[in-house]
């Protein structure tokens, strides 16, 4: 801790860390990596409350203003680093009003680490490998466990991107083995960067039952099944019945509600949905899960 702001705010972040995000969001092609870099990091070590406390941070650090950092802040939102907060209910938690929250870091590496390797020196690969446990570490204390600052209790409503909910349930999966239950459009399910992902939670041996719809593209679809056989099972509607319903059930974890914002075109975050980490609330999309499952059909 290397600088105290106004109301004793004592910042984490070193010049180090944010170098390494920004290295692999360079690699991600995000755009305004130092800044994306700068507020992430942040986010993930202070998890400050105030914008102004992000700033803080920026300027003193990496000479950032206020404009550029927020351009760094909608370009998270845009690649899937970040989800907006909209309202929480019986949490125990005060968001505060810079409520955001952000992929965790483990996922980040899984995804970049190899497309990163390729081109750093071996010293900076293992130095920013060997961060990697800080990072998750300020991660779990500032947003828990499933990444949404809830332990057990509440519900919080989110806008957030495909590739946010892939990160998410890409780390829960890293975390422990579990069942998987996913329902979701399948237009744009088994094309990059979607496959990438899911090809991940099945490697890391999750059972996975998946519900798309009958826009799905049914080769890529049996393909996968072919590859991970007893691991994933895939079952659609004949017609395009789930409309923009998006469910998530991750064992007896975390659950996400969600529906797809059109046009399915827009460059921002696409879905709104929420989260509950509440056994009870899981357990009834469970059910609900279960209802659809024996309406649809298994892929021929």
């Amino acid at each position: 801790m290397h600088m105290t702001m106004g109301c004793e705010f004592k910042t984490k972040v070193k010049l180090d860390h944010i170098q390494d995000f920004e290295m692999m969001f360079e690699r991600m092609k995000v755009d305004r990596p130092r800044e994306a870099a700068v507020y992430y990091v942040t986010l993930i070590l202070d998890s400050p409350k105030e914008f102004s406390d992000f700033l803080k941070v920026a300027e003193e650090l990496a000479n950032i203003t206020r404009r550029p950092l927020e351009t760094g802040r909608a370009s998270l939102l845009r690649s899937g680093l970040l989800a907006k907060v909209l309202f929480s209910k019986e949490a125990d938690e005060d968001f505060g009003r810079e409520s955001y929250l952000p992929a965790h870091p483990r996922a980040v590496w899984e995804d970049i680490k190899d497309d990163l390797k390729k081109v750093v020196a071996e010293e900076t690969y293992k130095a920013i490998e060997n961060r990697l446990g800080e990072y998750s570490q300020w991660y779990t204390k500032n947003f828990e466990k499933y990444g949404i600052k809830l332990k057990r209790n509440g519900n919080v409503t989110l806008q957030y991107s495909g590739k946010w909910i892939m990160y998410n349930l890409l780390n829960s999966c890293l975390e422990k083995s579990n069942h998987l239950k996913i329902q979701v459009g399948g237009e744009r399910f088994f094309e990059e960067p979607f496959i990438k992902y899911f090809k991940k939670f099945l490697e890391l041996d999750t059972k996975v039952q998946l519900i798309v719809d009958s826009k799905v593209n049914v080769n890529a679809a049996k393909a996968l099944k072919k590859t991970y056989g007893d691991n994933l099972e895939i079952r659609c509607f004949a017609e395009d019945i789930s409309g923009t319903l998006r469910n998530y059930v991750f064992g007896k974890e975390i659950a996400v509600n969600g529906i797809k914002i059109l046009p399915e075109e827009s460059k921002e975050p696409s879905y709104v949905g929420t989260a509950y980490v509440n056994v009870s609330d899981i357990e009834l999309l469970d059910d609900k899960f279960k209802s659809l499952w024996d309406l649809a059909k298994p892929l021929k």
